[in-house]
């Protein structure tokens, strides 16, 4: 009951019930919920500047020394809710010196006698590698991720989480052309860099399917189209893959990318949209020129198509002259693929057709023939 109250209290500013517990002895250093997130921590979610100033000067909460369970400051909570007021304070008057030192203009009203001066690590990481500017980026909170910028430019943007993104990898996977933007003007050299798998954020950004910062990487920000991931798969690949037609016709008529082009196991466009269903995008790409090729195991998109149960995909490929005969190195159709797989109306249909495709090369002994 007592930590349920000094939590409340910590998330709606009440003061007075955070002087009565301090003096009954129950605001300790450990006061934390049961994902280790302290006073501080809910005070700057909520956006509760005048209890941060209360626990570090009253009461003896050290504000930066309080990490969650996922290692996360409350920095890393002001950052990810959009409250920029408390980020301030906690940079400047957090408590704790960690990794970046940062020695900024106290916030409107925080004279230099108002307190000591302590300083707080904007560029701290969480258990994940995400720094507050990670998360401002992540949830879209334009304001904090500009005054990071300006806090610890290309210091901040630089950062890598744990699987090796940094914060325009965020901001182009969201869709946030504004952050993107603000953070590629700080640090251009973002814009190609790829996170552990090889994914740059135009990567991404095909990935999930936005658009509008798919054209700004490729005509302004200075994107690659041509950077794979570790897999080899391109960005069309991605596009592809997660069924973006619009996308994947716009990769294909505005750059250079082939259409054929594989990844590392030998898989192009056609296998991607094949095995995931996507029949409209299949289509366009036969449309516009994408060749039937097998992968380095012997499978055309047929197989994909089948071994995945994508009936309406199947009959597209057969429609542009697949051949329903055909085996991959293991020695089996895309029948025996789909059938192993327990899609029994596509095996079914394709076990049809392959007889009636074995029917029509047997001669007819009862066709007249006609010789000169």
């Amino acid at each position: 009951m007592v930590l349920h109250r000094a939590i409340h209290a910590a998330r709606v500013g009440d003061l007075a019930a955070l002087r009565e517990l301090a003096a009954a002895g129950h605001l300790s250093p450990g006061v934390s919920d049961a994902q280790g997130a302290g006073l501080a921590h809910h005070a700057a979610r909520c956006g509760r500047l005048d209890c941060l100033r209360i626990l570090a000067t009253e009461l003896g909460v050290a504000a930066a020394a309080e990490r969650a369970l996922n290692r996360a400051t409350p920095a890393h909570d002001a950052a990810a809710t959009g409250h920029l007021r408390e980020l301030r304070w906690l940079v400047e008057y957090g408590g704790c010196d960690l990794e970046v030192r940062l020695r900024l203009t106290p916030p409107e009203g925080e004279g230099r006698g108002a307190g000591p001066t302590l300083y707080f690590s904007t560029g701290a990481q969480d258990a994940s590698g995400a720094t507050p500017l990670h998360l401002a980026t992540r949830f879209g909170c334009v304001a904090v991720v500009e005054w990071l910028l300006e806090a610890g430019g290309h210091r901040l943007s630089d950062l890598e989480t744990n699987c090796g993104a940094v914060a325009a990898h965020y901001a182009a996977a969201k869709g946030d052309l504004v952050c993107l933007k603000l953070l590629l003007r700080h640090a251009p050299g973002c814009v190609n860099h790829q996170t552990r798998l090889g994914a740059t954020p135009l990567y991404l950004a095909c990935q999930e399917g936005h658009m509008s910062v798919m054209e700004y990487l490729v005509k302004g920000g200075g994107a690659s189209t041509h950077l794979r991931a570790h897999d080899g798969m391109s960005i069309l690949h991605a596009a592809t893959h997660t069924g973006h037609h619009a996308l994947v016709v716009w990769l294909a008529t505005f750059t250079d990318l082939s259409l054929s082009c594989q990844d590392r196991e030998g898989a192009t466009a056609l296998h991607f949209a094949a095995s995931r269903g996507h029949r409209r995008i299949l289509e366009t790409l036969l449309h516009m020129g994408s060749k039937v090729t097998r992968d380095y195991w012997g499978g055309t998109p047929l197989h994909d198509a089948a071994e995945n149960g994508e009936l309406e995909c199947c009959k597209v490929l057969l429609a542009s002259q697949s051949d329903c005969l055909e085996r991959d190195v293991d020695g089996f159709t895309a029948a025996d693929l789909a059938e192993y797989n327990g899609h029994s109306d596509c095996a079914r249909y394709l076990r049809n057709l392959r007889a009636n495709v074995r029917d029509t090369s047997r001669p007819d002994p009862h066709a007249h023939t006609f010789t000169s």
